[in-house]
């Protein structure tokens, strides 16, 4: 019997896959009540061609006196003149008054003449234009009426307007449109009473009435201030100061639910100025309803800088759920809980309107309704209206995101509060839904009375052991009791284990130094599954499973431990419970990103299936993009990484019991930004949702592009590593360190690298939340790791040339191996919560040249209360860049160009000198001139990305001698520099130089002396532009008579004072003699 559902699933998968293309027409499919139905367009063509527009060559005609089926009235639009398949008819959505983000139906009815001829298989459809999504088609018969109709959703960020064409085959038949008709129905669900207020108008608060404009501290604690210390309003001077924030989600936050109609696609708006420190994350949520029930849902967050001055941050969500009539907006971090910030123009814009799902779609669980059960992680938004709907369509099994946590049902001591979680563990048991109970023992979301105290100085210090384990035993019991068998599993303990331990073997060692491990001590994990056994134990008619669920492991080291640990306390309780288990199910998290190694994940999950338990996929995400946004390769890689791991999860079928995605879609995922979910923020299903319920045929047509190694280049020049970021570095391409191994993303930063004739010089500049060395494991310190592969041969293993360089903020250093300490300098520079990392590596097993080709990467490591949070690395993905250079990425070792030749220089003038070059010809290059006032400098850029070999330098000192050398550049290395040449300004000229006449043959000069003590030489001429004539030489005097000149001629003179070798630019004057006197007559 199995074997035969299993057929006729997979005979519907095959029907439903054989649409048209894969992310074409999110079309949705939301059933509603008829007598909702509204007309939003009808045409008969009585009075015209109304809205119908032309495509291509196509004629339209109205017509009378055409009747035919489903056109009694004769009125009709002719359209002719056909050749091609688009010369048609356009509808424009803006014509009609559809609306962005609205389903409508559309039912049209058209006739064929009877004495047309009609090629075998013409067709006509229905399309819309540009995006081409195919709504529906009919056959072109001569003689016959069509009708086509089809609902379909309006995405104006693709399409524009409704086109009835025709296949290829129908290219030349003309045809009639008898009968548009374009309908609207009421979107099923929305969330809360249908009979809420329209909403009010929201006017962007600019804080100029001086008030905080409705804003209030999330916590109660935070101070927020209206300032005139910044403003970013047009025209303004006032905007809101937040301050005296002391945890990551305080800040300001703003009631919103009176401005939203439901249903409907806002675009919510915030301008930013980070006060300090001087860089932190922060980001843009909204918040759906209030308590423990509430979904907290990030719309836009980015590290920015002080410097980066006022920011905006933008995104969108759809409101689809009033959330009790508590809607809010707010400015939180994902990490930082002490950045102070200004906030300003706020403003929420209604979009797009009500959007139902897909109904047509095969539903997941049925897909998978013989392996296991598909779960989702829900909030109370998600158990109403167009939400549930989703829910209930594509999965049977749910878990709470926050209600069942430990901080939200015992807040305080003794004071348990169920009524959140209730709500959603009923309405979940009511809609037919499983439900897993996540989570009893966490160190996050866990209030601090648990497992710590204040000690007499009022610092947090570990609670007793026994007061802890009795806080433990006691809060498990009383949950796991009110809830009974309401539930099908619990999440026992939560992530207590770190990446990547350096002694996977060694389990306990491995444990991450949470306040429940300073608390009870290693063996918390067993107390808190020794406590939740007891009371099954105590309850046999309950089927209940205990399990142990953590994240990151795909990673080899991290799944070794948690094998470990899994297998040593499963054993010890066997010991004394024969045949039983301890822990029943191992969850694998699954926050993935499309660059995660699927073979991994099964090295992880056949790993975990050998203990004898089964496995669950507890928390799953595969993250694509960025800012909300998803190209179409991000789609379907993102696809493909989904289709893998369900092919993996179905060929291990017999010991997985659920797969549960963390997040509806991907506006209410925790990860919104990278769009990690299958169906999207309008709820409309992607690419990932197709590779999921066909994994073969999904693999089969995307086959994936052959990925490569990240590829940099490293500048040829030698630093000063002393933590300073020199000139040099300026001259090499910057890497980003933004690839993240782990499901947290916390610091990142950009890398520079550099060699010379020995050594390669890497400089990385790290953006942190807070810096930390608490660990005694270097690697769960916050610094940064390098990692050469000197032949870069890519070996699985590390082979003599290979090593790994880590460095703390502190300039603490560790090696792997530890020799290759010899020889490596480091220094280290602290800007706050940000640093700078710059190191020397020696190249030992390979000759530096040009071209050389080194396995390389970078790595940041993350730390926070003594264990690594996050590591982003340059290229590899996987977490094994310490034992597999495989991973690695390339780095080229670019010499630099040659140096400039034949630098020659010549005084232009008392304040400029001409310099000339030449250079041999090759790859493009620029110059740079450098100058300075001594032989041995210092030298300084006069000049830099010039393009021809000559400059002019201006604006310098009269009778001052300078030097000069010229580098070339090829914009990523610099050249040696050429020969130094020097070269003295001229004098400056005489000053006041003046002529005058004194008869018709004398004219006499006379100018300022200048210092130091000069000669002078005059020179003359009858013409402006000469030849002039030296006439006196070697003149002590600052003045001169010339005589026997010509009457009536106006003489040109130049005087240039002449001091040693160097003399002066010319000074010029004119004077004219006059007309000869006459004889005195008699």
């Amino acid at each position: 019997m199995r074997r035969r559902i299993k057929q006729a699933i997979s005979s519907l998968l095959a029907a439903a896959l054989l649409g048209p293309a894969l992310w074409l027409t999110p079309v949705a499919q939301a059933e509603t009540d008829p007598t909702e139905t509204v007309t939003v367009y009808h045409e008969a063509f009585a009075g015209g061609q109304g809205a119908a527009t032309p495509s291509g060559g196509a004629s339209l005609t109205a017509v009378t006196g055409k009747a035919f089926d489903g056109n009694a009235d004769g009125a009709a639009l002719y359209v002719s003149n056909r050749v091609n398949n688009w010369d048609a008819v356009d509808f424009r959505f803006a014509d009609l008054g559809l609306q962005n983000g609205k389903t409508y139906t559309v039912t049209l009815t058209g006739y064929v003449d009877a004495g047309v001829t009609v090629p075998a298989g013409a067709q006509t459809w229905l399309q819309t234009v540009n995006g081409y999504g195919w709504l529906a088609g009919a056959d072109f018969a001569a003689g016959s009426a069509f009708t086509m109709t089809k609902e379909f959703t309006v995405d104006t960020s693709k399409d524009s307007a409704l086109r009835v064409q025709s296949n290829d085959a129908g290219a030349g038949v003309p045809f009639y449109i008898g009968d548009i008709l374009i309908t609207e129905k009421t979107a099923s669900g929305g969330g809360g009473s249908n009979d809420r207020p329209p909403a009010l108008p929201f006017n962007t608060i600019t804080f100029e009435d001086q008030t905080a404009g409705g804003f209030a501290g999330r916590a109660g604690t935070e101070t927020l201030t209206v300032t005139n210390e910044a403003n970013h309003t047009a025209g303004g001077s006032y905007s809101l100061k937040v301050e005296n924030r002391t945890a990551a989600w305080h800040g300001p936050s703003l009631r919103i639910e009176k401005y939203v109609d439901l249903g409907f696609e806002y675009t919510l708006s915030v301008w930013v100025k980070l006060l300090s420190p001087d860089s932190s994350q922060l980001q843009l949520s909204t918040q759906i309803g209030d308590g423990s029930s509430a979904s907290y849902n990030n719309v836009l967050g980015k590290t920015i800088t002080t410097a980066d001055g006022w920011v905006l941050y933008q995104g969108t969500y759809r409101y689809n759920n009033a959330g009790g009539e508590y809607l809010t907006l707010y400015v939180e971090s994902s990490n930082n809980g002490t950045a102070s910030y200004y906030i300003d123009d706020v403003s929420l814009v209604r979009g797009s309107g009500p959007i139902g799902i897909q109904k047509d779609l095969i539903p997941i669980k049925d897909a998978y309704q013989n392996d296991f059960l598909i779960g989702n992680a829900v909030s109370s938004a998600d158990l109403d209206g167009v939400r549930l709907e989703l829910l209930k369509m594509h999965h049977n099994a749910v878990t709470a995101e926050n209600t069942m946590k430990p901080d939200s049902l015992q807040p305080t001591k003794g004071d348990f509060t169920f009524d959140g979680a209730d709500a959603i563990v009923d309405k979940a048991r009511a809609e037919g839904l499983n439900v897993h109970g996540h989570v009893l023992v966490w160190h996050q979301q866990t209030p601090a009375w648990m497992n710590t105290a204040q000690d007499a100085q009022n610092n947090t210090v570990p609670l007793g052991r026994d007061e802890a384990l009795g806080n433990m035993r006691t809060h498990i019991r009383t949950v796991m009791e009110h809830f009974g068998s309401k539930v099908i599993s619990w999440d026992v303990v939560n992530e207590a284990m770190n990446d990547n331990p350096a002694n996977p073997s060694d389990w306990q060692s491995a444990l991450r130094r949470s306040p429940w491990y300073q608390a009870v001590g290693p063996d918390y994990v067993e107390q808190a599954f020794l406590a939740a056994r007891e009371v099954l134990n105590d309850h046999p008619d309950w089927d209940i499973k205990l399990y142990y669920n953590d994240y990151n492991d795909d990673n080899q080291n991290k799944a070794q431990a948690i094998y470990s640990m899994v297998k040593a306390l499963n054993d010890k309780y066997a010991e004394t419970h024969p045949g039983k288990k301890l822990i029943d199910g191992i969850g694998m998290q699954g926050h993935y990103n499309i660059n995660t190694n699927p073979d991994n994940v099964k090295l992880s999950l056949e790993k975990f299936i050998s203990l004898g338990v089964e496995v669950s996929v507890s928390e799953l995400d595969v993250q694509a993009g960025s800012n909300g946004q998803l190209t179409e390769k991000q789609a379907v890689a993102q696809g493909y990484l989904y289709a893998q791991l369900f092919k993996l999860y179905k060929a291990h079928a017999d010991h997985i019991a659920r797969v549960t995605f963390w997040g509806l879609n991907d506006a209410t995922s925790w990860r919104a930004e990278s769009s990690p979910l299958p169906f999207d923020k309008n709820l409309q299903a992607k690419p990932a949702y197709y590779g999921i319920l066909d994994p073969d045929k999904f693999i089969a047509e995307h086959p994936p592009e052959s990925t490569q190694a990240n590829q940099a280049t490293a500048g040829f020049a030698t630093p000063v590593v002393d933590g300073t970021v020199d000139a040099v570095w300026s001259r090499t391409p910057e890497m980003p360190i933004n690839r993240y191994q782990t499901a947290w993303q916390g610091a990142a930063g950009t890398a520079k690298a550099l060699w010379d004739n020995q050594n390669l010089y890497v400089l990385i500049q790290v953006s942190d939340a807070q810096l930390d060395k608490g660990s005694l494991n270097p690697w769960e310190q916050d610094s940064v790791e390098i990692f050469v592969d000197q032949n870069n041969a890519k070996t699985s293993f590390y082979q003599d040339d290979d090593g790994q360089y880590r460095v703390n903020f502190d300039n603490e250093t560790s090696f792997n191996p530890p020799a290759l300490a010899d020889g490596f300098v480091s220094a280290t520079h602290v800007n706050g919560m940000n640093y700078t990392v710059e190191v020397k590596i020696p190249l030992k097993s390979v000759t530096p040249a040009n071209g050389l080709k080194l396995g390389f990467d970078v790595q940041i490591n993350d730390a926070k209360d003594g264990a690594r949070q996050s590591v982003a690395a340059w290229n590899d993905t996987t977490g094994t860049g310490y034992m597999d250079t495989s991973v690695y990425g390339e780095l080229t070792l670019k010499a630099p160009p040659a140096a400039p030749t034949d630098l020659t220089l010549t005084a232009a003038s008392s304040t400029s000198i001409a310099l000339d070059w030449s250079y041999a010809s090759g790859a493009p290059v620029t110059f740079s001139v450098f100058r300075a006032t001594a032989a041995d400098g210092p030298f300084t850029e006069a000049a830099a990305n010039l393009n021809d070999s000559a400059f002019t330098d201006t604006n310098l000192q009269p009778d001052t001698k300078y030097y000069y050398y010229v580098k070339a550049s090829d914009g990523t290395t610099v050249s040696q520099p050429s020969l130094t040449v020097s070269g003295r300004t001229l004098l400056a000229p005489v000053g006041h130089l003046a002529a005058a006449a004194l008869n018709h043959q004398v004219i006499r000069l006379d100018w300022d002396r200048i210092q130091p003590a000069a000669a002078y030489a005059v020179y003359r001429s009858t013409a402006a532009d000469g030849p002039y004539t030296k006439i006196a030489d070697r003149l002590s005097a600052s003045q001169y008579v010339d005589n026997q000149l010509e009457p009536s001629t106006i003489y040109y003179y130049k005087v240039v004072a002449i001091a040693g070798n160097n003399r002066s630019e010319a000074a010029s004057a004119q004077a004219a003699t006059p007309a000869k006197p006459g004889k005195p007559q008699r």
